[in-house]
């Protein structure tokens, strides 16, 4: 199984003055992270404005995704507010060239158990690999014993578990093997996270501090802890909060 590694941009959805799909912006960002060597990409997730897009506008994503070559693992959203929507997508793209499918519930007050059969119908009618993606903003929480079930449904090759908690975060972290990965969400917890043996975490950050994160990474992965510790302090005091300079 090919993993994500370092930092996974969330790819925003570049938009025209009509409010269109701009394929051509977002055809330039691909070719941006491409040229980075990026080991993939996050697209259509609550960065990329996936619930405030329509159905075709997330079709016409998928198809410029698709007819982009690419050795970069791109994992696409297919999170509706109603399921056959996700089922339509998913037969609609089923062949386009992108290696998985995220799915995150916006429905913060379903049950677990009807969390449950909503995973188990992607993975039945899924012809991709497929990600669980839990966040704390936007859906119920999902604990690791939660986790653990999603995982022993077929396709499931990892989660993506936003979260600030860096107790749950270890929790879930733990589940991770060679066949599935667990992801963080949270930028300014990126260290952290490599310090609970994650490989990667998805940023919406990243489409302007990508380097600066990347190097958090690759320092750490030469030991050099103390430096990408410095570097991971400079990204939560100054650069995260350059916006509201």
């Amino acid at each position: 199984m090919k993993k994500f590694k370092s930092i996974v941009p969330v790819l925003i959805t570049p938009l025209d003055h009509s409010g269109e799909i701009c394929k051509d912006s977002l055809l330039s960002l691909l070719k941006i992270f491409d040229k980075k060597n990026c080991s993939g990409l996050w697209v259509l997730g609550t960065g990329g404005e996936d619930m405030c897009l329509s159905f075709k506008q997330r079709v016409e994503v998928a198809e410029v995704i698709h007819e982009f070559k690419t050795d970069m693992k791109i994992c696409v959203g297919i999170s509706f507010f109603s399921p056959r929507e996700s089922l339509e997508f998913m037969k609609i793209t089923k062949n386009f060239d992108f290696s998985s499918y995220h799915a995150m519930p916006y429905h913060p007050k379903v049950s677990s158990t009807q969390l449950l059969n909503w995973y188990s119908l992607l993975s039945e009618n899924s012809e991709k690999k497929l990600w669980a993606y839990t966040s704390g903003n936007w859906a119920q929480r999902m604990d690791s014993s939660f986790i653990k079930k999603v995982k022993a449904l077929p396709r499931f090759e990892g989660v993506k578990y936003s979260t600030s908690n860096i107790v749950d975060l270890h929790e879930v972290a733990l589940l991770q093997d060679n066949n599935f990965q667990v992801i963080s969400a949270v930028i300014k917890t990126f260290f952290s996270a490599l310090n609970l043996g994650l490989e990667a975490s998805t940023s919406i950050e990243a489409m302007l501090f990508y380097d600066e994160i990347d190097k958090i990474y690759k320092l750490y992965k030469e030991n050099k802890r103390e430096e990408a510790f410095k570097i991971q302090n400079y990204l939560n005091t100054k650069l995260l909060k350059y916006p509201n300079l």
